[in-house]
């Protein structure tokens, strides 16, 4: 059994992975559940009673979640995350996929000033739309991709000129 800890919204969240013969069972808090595998990074579960399709990808130190269309990112704390609330600047400033796909829409323009949540791309993966927002307040300096464009998980789409923290 693994013991991890994450940090989601702002909070650091203690879970629990152990892999069983066939599946693999997830704890957060008191709530426990397994995983089937369902093909690479993709997993079946049952949550509330409904089956629900999932899919896993990690990027560095993210790991990005998609449950039913919903996109949930993961980061594993660091001394620095969970003092101060932030990452590095490498962390903040570039915008990735959450999963290989297609870019369906640019959002942003270049030298358009962002805030943090802001909604810079939409990419198609997995015959799903994820919206990507803005991490920090920046300057988009950058836009690597366009709409049509195949993207990996290692390659920036946009890249930001962060706003100095006062």
């Amino acid at each position: 059994m693994s013991n991890l800890e994450f940090l989601f919204e702002g909070e650091v969240v203690d879970t629990k992975v152990e892999r069983r013969s066939q599946t693999i069972a997830v704890s957060i808090g008191d709530q426990e559940m397994v995983l089937l595998p369902a093909g690479d990074n993709l997993y079946s579960a049952q949550i509330d009673g409904r089956k629900v399709s999932i899919a896993a990808v990690r990027h560095k130190d993210k790991y990005y979640l998609d449950i039913d269309s919903v996109l949930l990112e993961l980061t594993e704390p660091s001394a620095e995350m969970t003092s101060s609330g932030t990452g590095e600047e490498g962390e903040w400033d570039k915008i990735f996929a959450p999963m290989p796909g297609k870019v369906v829409k640019v959002l942003v323009e270049m030298g358009q000033e962002v805030q943090e949540k802001t909604p810079m791309v939409i990419v198609e993966a997995m015959k799903m739309e994820n919206q990507v927002n803005a991490r920090a307040k920046g300057k988009v300096i950058a836009i690597n991709f366009q709409a049509g464009d195949q993207v990996d998980t290692e390659s920036p789409i946009i890249e930001l000129e962060l706003e100095a923290s006062e």
